[in-house]
């Protein structure tokens, strides 16, 4: 792993404890920065899905999709247990990093990270590039996976932020 520079807060919690809520609220209450949320869609009440939105101007595309909603025209990036993950959206997380480097935007806010990035699959690239920048990074990692990115990424330098389930 390359030397990472950036200063990480790391939000993390269990599965539906409220980590994207807490990234968007730090972005509203800091009014600094820009990056992505992943927020869940949901076809009669079933939970099908993430959609990427951009913190700095809600542009969106659908991220992942589970077996059995893709619809047709659909163009896959990868695919992983029973998720389809979006080439739309990927390139969408991809041009948000790369509008974030090239503009020296800081805070940075990426949703999330986690066992895909450990397979070097997923928002890897994106999370890794981010990381040899000098800048605060605020990053949510689902807590079975938390020592294992920082870890992984080699993070020196963060603070970890718990968020728990119905507070």
């Amino acid at each position: 792993m390359q030397n990472v520079k950036a200063f990480v807060y790391i939000i993390t919690g269990g599965i539906n404890s409220g980590k994207t809520s807490e990234l968007l609220s730090i972005y509203r209450r800091t009014g600094q920065g820009d990056g992505f949320i992943n927020v869940k869609i949901y076809k009669a009440g079933l939970y099908i899905g993430q959609r990427i939105i951009r913190l700095s101007t809600g542009e969106s595309e659908v991220f992942s999709l589970k077996e059995g909603f893709i619809p047709y025209g659909w163009e896959e990036e990868y695919q992983h247990d029973i998720y389809s993950f979006s080439k739309r959206g990927m390139d969408l997380a991809r041009k948000i990093t790369d509008d974030i480097i090239r503009q020296s935007i800081d805070p940075v806010y990426i949703d999330e990270i986690g066992p895909l990035e450990l397979q070097m699959k997923g928002l890897y690239d994106i999370f890794s590039e981010i990381l040899g920048k000098r800048i605060m990074v605020y990053v949510s990692v689902r807590n079975s996976c938390l020592a294992h990115i920082i870890k992984f990424f080699n993070i020196r330098y963060y603070r970890i932020i718990e968020v728990i389930a119905n507070r």
